[in-house]
């Protein structure tokens, strides 16, 4: 009797499903509530989600996690969110079960599966589908366990799923196992070894280990034993405590057939451990069995018969119809040896009622039908792929065909092109030795004359900056030691006045030859330091207390590398026209800075409340000379801005030219990265 296998273990339900939850990141379960009270209610749907995983997670909390999958399952379906409503299905299905709610369970499977079938949600319906399979192959449902597992199977196939390729067919392995059919259960559970060896996948210990269950029932203890211990070696990283136990169970059972009795007592007395511990009832009862059957072989019956009851206790809490029908039998022999017929008689009745009802020729004909409709399928298959590869062959064929009477078509019309490009390469040869010449030249007129150009505003500068010097020192001297009318102090004040903006034009001129050939420097800049800095430069302006500077940081992905004075430059002339243009008119003056990025530039932009700009002269102002306002400017500040801002790899533009006027600046965040890869600067609009 012990010789027979009472209850091979199966992977749960529940650990695989954990298994495929726990790839994504966990967030506490703070965050997730201070989440949801600043979230709207139709997101609220994936908040309650992830704290139903990371209760799960995090304390194991089963109750607690199902509130919040409910909640979860309650807003998806109200807000049609199709794909949530299907993964919170599958998890309250996780969870009754888990909880031993098994009719809820299935309610909640069923209704994932068919959420997902009916929105096409095929992964969804891999992963369920095979949940399903499992629940009933934990209550001893082996045909409706295999009808699932082959829905399973087959949607992975198609999406060639390779992971739940094999889990399917390791569960499909166990089915087989526990219906006696040793042969098939190995040809699956080799399949489902085969793809995670081919496809380097986890799980191969777990695959090992219910090959060797197959092995203990064909009698190849050795075997059996090998591959177990090669599991318990390398492969228990794979196994978390639920399915330790029912490695050890395994594990005690081959040494028990082994004749290493002692060593199998400590293995099960593991597996009890390790159950209670985990929550596996499953082990702790099939592991209270077999000591059971060892008291017995030593004659202390009424230890024996308190080990049986417990562990039949458990067997029919989840019911598990295979181990009440080994248990019965247990009971028939320990009650037989003590002389009870009563006993013997009333569990010999229970022993019978229950195998009938575990496999009965109902099963047999729906496994039947299964296993043909599965056959059918496969068969479909085949005869599909064998029409798809003929319809290839005949297309292959075809385009032979017509690629070779191409190839000659091609062949007399790149034989007569060749002739004619003959006779054309000696011309176009004569023609570009002609244009190459002149191009030559005219490379090196064009270096000539911007040579010239930077020459004469460097020289013209400097030649004329010494003569308005003297010009303005003899112009205030002549205020200080004249005695004439005041109407000779009036001329000499314009001369001053005309100096003095004739010296800024110059100025502004020797700006133009530095910013076109003083050479980058790329650093880090720390837009909002370099920002109070510019403004506080204009602290010597009357109006400058009656303007508030406004700083604000959008979106920030990445820190700004560009050159900082030539963003200082610009930043310096956009604050200067918003200075300048002021409207006294307003009660609230102010000037708003704000800054943020996308994935490869930078936007700065600056805000003013001032006099505007007039919206004819939205497409002049970054032109040289041009003056948009009735105040007096040199006309050449923004254009000088523009230039600055194209080294930067950017732009300016005038978004917006009154109530308020904003100007855009948008530039690279990584200027050195841009020259690198030599990107095209971006043309002014």
């Amino acid at each position: 009797m012990f010789g027979n296998v009472y209850m091979r273990h199966i992977l749960t339900s529940f650990t695989l499903f954990l298994a495929v939850l726990s790839s994504c990141a966990q967030v506490s379960s703070r965050e997730l509530m201070n989440e949801l009270e600043r979230s709207k209610l139709s997101s609220h749907d994936s908040l309650y989600y992830e704290l139903f995983r990371s209760t799960l997670y995090s304390n194991g909390d089963l109750l607690t996690a199902k509130q919040y999958a409910m909640k979860s399952h309650k807003l998806s379906r109200r807000f049609g969110h199709s794909y949530l409503h299907a993964k919170s299905s599958r998890a309250l299905g996780m969870l009754n079960n888990r909880l031993e709610d098994f009719d809820s369970a299935r309610y909640y499977y069923n209704q994932g599966i068919e959420i997902s079938s009916i929105n096409d949600l095929t992964d969804l319906l891999v992963y369920t589908t095979n949940d399903l399979g499992r629940h009933y192959q934990n209550l001893d449902m082996y045909d409706s366990a295999l009808k699932y597992y082959h829905v399973s199977l087959e949607h992975a196939t198609r999406l060639d799923m390779k992971e739940d390729m094999a889990f399917a067919l390791n569960n499909m392995g166990l089915v087989f196992y526990y219906l006696n059919n040793f042969n098939e259960a190995l040809e699956n559970l080799e399949g489902a070894l085969s793809i995670r060896k081919n496809n380097d996948l986890g799980g191969k210990g777990i695959v090992l280990k219910n090959i060797a269950l197959v092995y203990n029932d064909q009698g190849r203890f050795e075997e059996a034993l090998t591959l177990l211990t090669e599991v318990e070696q390398k492969y228990t990283g794979e196994f978390d405590d639920f399915q330790l136990s029912d490695l050890y169970d395994d594990i005690a059972y081959a040494h028990y057939n082994t004749n290493n009795i002692d060593v199998s007592l400590i293995y099960y007395q593991k597996a009890i451990q390790n159950g209670r511990a985990s929550g596996n009832r499953r082990a702790v009862a099939n592991s209270l069995h077999h000591f059971g059957l060892f008291s017995m072989t030593k004659g202390d019956y009424l230890l024996a018969e308190d080990q049986l009851k417990e562990a039949l206790q458990i067997a029919e809490e989840l019911k598990l119809k295979r181990l009440k029908r080994e248990l019965y039998s247990t009971f028939q022999n320990l009650y037989n040896v003590q002389g009870d017929l009563d006993k013997v008689i009333e569990y010999q009745n229970k022993y019978m009622a229950i195998k009938d009802s575990i496999f009965n020729e109902q099963m047999a004909n729906n496994l039947k039908e299964i296993q043909l409709d599965a056959q059918r399928k496969q068969s479909e298959v085949i005869i599909q792929q064998k029409d798809v590869e003929i319809k290839r062959v005949r297309l292959i064929t075809g385009l032979v065909g017509v690629i070779a009477l191409l190839m000659i078509v091609l062949s007399f019309l790149i034989y007569r092109n060749y002739r004619a490009s003959h006779r054309m390469k000696l011309v176009l040869e004569k023609e570009v030795e002609s244009r190459t010449g002149e191009l030559v030249k005219s490379n090196q007129e064009l270096t000539k004359m911007t040579h010239e150009y930077d020459q004469l505003v460097y020289r013209a500068s400097h030649d004329i900056r010494g003569p308005l010097a003297t010009l303005m020192g003899l112009t205030n001297i002549a205020k200080q030691d004249t005695k004439e009318p005041l109407r000779v102090r009036d001329y000499l004040s314009k001369i001053e006045s005309t100096a003095n903006g004739l010296n800024q034009t110059l100025s502004q001129l020797m700006e133009t030859n530095r910013i076109r050939n003083f050479p980058i420097v790329v650093e880090e800049v720390t837009l909002d330091s370099l920002v109070e800095t510019i403004y506080g430069s204009f602290k010597n302006l009357n109006h400058f207390p009656l303007i508030s500077l406004r700083t604000e940081k959008g979106d920030w992905k990445k820190p700004l590398r560009s050159d900082k004075n030539l963003i200082n430059f610009v930043l310096t002339k956009l604050l200067d026209n918003a200075f300048r243009y002021f409207s006294v008119n307003k009660l609230e003056k102010y000037i708003k800075v704000s800054w943020s990025q996308d994935e490869h530039n930078t936007t700065i932009m600056v805000e003013d409340n001032g006099s505007g700009i007039d919206s004819q002269a939205k497409e002049k102002i970054f032109q040289l000379f041009y003056v948009a306002s009735d105040v007096h400017g040199s006309g050449l500040g923004l254009f000088l801005a523009q230039m600055a801002a194209q080294r930067l790899g950017g732009r300016i533009v005038l978004a917006r030219s009154s109530d308020p006027t904003i100007f855009k600046l948008v530039i690279s965040t990584h200027l050195d990265e841009a020259r690198a890869a030599d990107n095209p600067l971006m043309a002014v609009s």
